[in-house]
């Protein structure tokens, strides 16, 4: 910051000598520029930022007012926000909006006068939103997600940002074209005969080019969307099965599949996107976690890499999180076991076991693994009938999964162990988690510490909680300053608000909010009630109005003041 603003003061410092020494001028401004690329670097070079973890969404949100686009940023525990900014869309109709598109780039909509994009880009402000107008009103306009205009007997591939509108015009595909699936610069689509992929190459001569996928039987085609962060999605119909990405590329996969055995493609239940992994009856098609394995193709008899496992196992899906495990021939495995090579030691029934989130299983009781490297599973001796609370993971900290009977609560921690003290004893019935904390014996307990409260215990419930990042990012070098974020975190009971203060590390009350007036995960609604956390006063909840007895006071010695004055004068 130091260093822009020293460049901001040369840069003025300049303006003053562009007329006396146009040399000066040159050498400031090759410096300056050494400086802005020292700083970029300084930047890029950065091994660790907060926001490699957070989570952003764009979409456009109509409100009573108008058309808003709405940028939001959240922490890594998924509730708490990083940042929200929402931006009025000027000039759109609010009665005749309509959303007609989305890709991994843009937002394609409409209005009674014309068609629209707006880039997903995080604002850099919260003034105005730049969108691209690229098509005036027609009500029987035919388009492809916002991206494909059919105009004049052809297809026109639009992109816009503000006034710069880009045009390619797809002079050989067919006229009678549906969307399968579109991305920013290739787009998969059908006629009742064929199925085609388009691909857009603003830096080449020609712009696009266009092919066919063979085999495809367009009629019962269907899209598979999986992993984005792994650019695979498929397309299927019952014979064939396509790997296609959104660069434009595809493989039949196909032979791999013919080889395990796998039929009617299109009719597989996709149960998990990001391996990604199939259903077909009890049996599971899975992207194998390690190396291919060698077989022949059924067709052509050649040796082929298998990328695929197909067996008769039954993934455990958990209430939370992610699928970890399996159960194969009445054991349990890890899912990355594809060759189910080496089982979990469990003294119980297996199949009657459940996934609950990570380590932990339900059965007659819980279970847990004690170790990831003994592969053992044990009992935690905790009735099945104890209450399940998930696990919370934010930037800076963890609040462990948790297990409640009658008389204790339980923290399930990475490294559970059933000789340790992970419990407490409860001396209240009711337990709640809020957020990052746990609820009980009249405290908030955030994992480490508790904090006493002065809510009314039945009552209290999280309004939400947002982040306030210190500093964003940290160098390589050993003095460089950390990753820092404060979070920022409210609660309400039946009569009060409440801000939880990190430092004084307890519950403040926000004495002139009114519970009534805020709900859930209301970002402008925190933000103001930290504005207003420090003001003095009183709130009253009563719906009937109040006599402003000070504002009848200052009146009535205004009026003794201007009668004591006319007085004085007189005498």
């Amino acid at each position: 910051m130091l260093l822009l603003l020293w460049m901001n003061t040369v840069s003025n410092k300049m303006d003053d000598c562009s007329k006396r020494s146009p040399i000066l001028i040159l050498l400031l401004g090759f410096f300056m520029s050494i400086l802005f690329l020292f700083a970029t670097i300084q930047t890029l070079i950065a091994s660790e930022c907060y926001h490699y973890h957070t989570s952003k969404s764009y979409q456009i949100i109509v409100k009573n007012n108008g058309v808003y686009y709405q940028f939001t940023e959240r922490d890594p525990n998924g509730f708490s926000y990083a940042r929200q900014v929402i931006i009025p869309i000027k000039g759109i109709d609010k009665e005749s909006y309509k959303s007609i598109g989305e890709d991994e780039g843009t937002l394609m909509f409409s209005d009674k006068n014309g068609f629209y994009m707006l880039s997903k880009r995080e604002p850099s402000d919260d003034k105005e939103v730049i969108y691209s107008k690229v098509l005036g009103p027609n009500i029987n306009q035919k388009h492809i997600n916002g991206r494909l205009y059919f105009i004049d007997g052809k297809w026109v591939y639009m992109d816009g940002w503000g006034n710069n509108i880009t045009k390619v015009e797809l002079t050989e595909l067919p006229r009678n074209l549906v969307n399968v699936k579109c991305y920013s610069y290739s787009m998969y689509v059908k006629n009742e005969n064929k199925v085609f992929v388009v691909s857009i190459d603003l830096n080449s001569d020609k712009k696009y080019t266009w092919s066919e996928i063979p085999h495809l039987n367009p009629e019962n085609l269907i899209y598979y969307s999986c992993n984005q962060l792994k650019n695979e999605d498929y397309i299927a119909d019952e014979n064939h099965m396509f790997c296609i990405r959104k660069e434009g590329s595809f493989a039949d996969v196909t032979p791999q599949l013919m080889a395990l055995g796998v039929k009617n493609y299109n009719s597989l239940k996709l149960i998990n996107a990001d391996i990604p992994m199939w259903q077909k009856e009890r049996y599971i098609l899975r992207k194998r976690d390690g190396a291919s394995v060698s077989s022949k193709d059924p067709l052509t008899g050649k040796d082929i890499d298998v990328e695929y496992s197909y067996s008769g196992f039954k993934p455990l899906i958990p209430a939370y999180g992610n699928i970890n495990y399996a159960l194969y021939a009445n054991k349990i495995y890890p899912i990355w076991d594809d060759n189910f090579s080496q089982a979990y030691t469990v003294k119980t029934d297996a199949a009657k076991l459940k996934a609950i989130q990570d380590k932990l299983l339900q059965g007659s009781d819980f279970y847990y693994f004690e170790d990831a490297n003994n592969f053992k599973i044990i009992s935690t001796n905790i009735s099945a009938d104890a209450k399940f609370f998930p696990e919370v993971y934010s930037y800076n900290s963890y609040l462990p999964k948790a297990l409640v009977d009658e008389n204790y609560i339980y923290f399930i921690a990475d490294q559970f162990k059933t000789h340790l003290d992970n419990k407490k004893r409860l001396t209240s019935q009711i337990v709640k988690q809020l957020g990052t904390f746990y609820l009980f014996n009249n405290s908030l307990f955030d994992g480490k510490k508790s904090y006493p409260i002065i809510a009314d215990y039945a009552s209290i419930s999280y309004l939400g909680s947002y982040v306030e990042v210190l500093n964003a990012c940290s160098g390589d070098m050993p003095n460089s300053e950390q990753v820092s974020v404060k979070y920022h975190h409210f609660f309400k009971d039946k009569n009060k608000v409440f801000y939880f203060d990190e430092q004084k590390e307890h519950l403040q009350i926000i004495q002139t909010a009114d519970p009534r007036d805020y709900i859930y995960d209301d970002y402008l609604g925190m933000k103001t009630l930290y504005k207003i956390k420090d003001l003095r006063g009183g709130m009253s909840i009563s719906s009937s109005p109040q006599v402003n007895y000070y504002w009848f006071g200052g009146i009535a010695t205004g009026l003794l003041g201007v009668i004591a004055y006319v007085l004085k004068k007189r005498s």
